[in-house]
């Protein structure tokens, strides 16, 4: 009976312990091709923002420009700078690091110590010497190859492929 007794309150314990939840992401990685990205951030961000990248070759780059080489503004659910971009796949897969802020920052500075802190592996806001209130988030893709276009193809009405057309446009061969 003693027995049982303990089966319960080891379950009772075991059943109120909470889970282990991770933190809710603050942007995400859309991927439009095998290598071309928008980054969009989520709900509840601080308004502005700047996106620094590390590839797994060493290269550090700086994706969001304005002409005062400040901080962009950055609406949820819209992708960063109303752009996509890019990642060059010769140069293996990348780290994103998304600087949200209160204020525009200099992106100048920003960058000096992002590219001194590359050599860690893995760093935060707080490691960081900026002013205002700042969070970040860090994003990981692989870029692949992207689809060879279908080249020769006969286009038929409404944008279809016509497949047999094709054959016939080059001579039956």
């Amino acid at each position: 009976m003693k027995k049982i007794g303990y089966c319960l309150v080891a379950a009772a314990f075991l059943s109120g312990c909470p889970e282990k939840r991770l933190p809710p992401r603050r942007a995400e990685i859309h991927r439009l091709t095998g290598n071309t990205i928008e980054l969009v951030p989520t709900e509840g961000q601080l308004p502005y923002c700047m996106i620094f990248t590390t590839s797994a070759r060493g290269v550090v780059r700086q994706l969001t420009m304005t002409r005062e080489n400040k901080s962009v503004p950055c609406e949820a659910g819209k992708p960063i700078g109303g752009v996509s971009y890019r990642i060059p796949t010769d140069e293996g897969p990348i780290r994103a690091f998304i600087f949200f802020s209160d204020r525009k920052l200099n992106a100048g500075s920003v960058a000096e110590q992002v590219v001194e802190m590359t050599t860690r592996s893995s760093f935060n806001a707080m490691d960081l010497r900026l002013p205002g209130q700042v969070t970040t988030e860090i994003l990981e893709f692989s870029p692949e190859e992207a689809a060879s276009p279908t080249v020769g193809a006969i286009v038929g009405p409404a944008g279809t492929l016509d497949g047999g057309a094709a054959s016939s446009a080059d001579g039956g061969r």
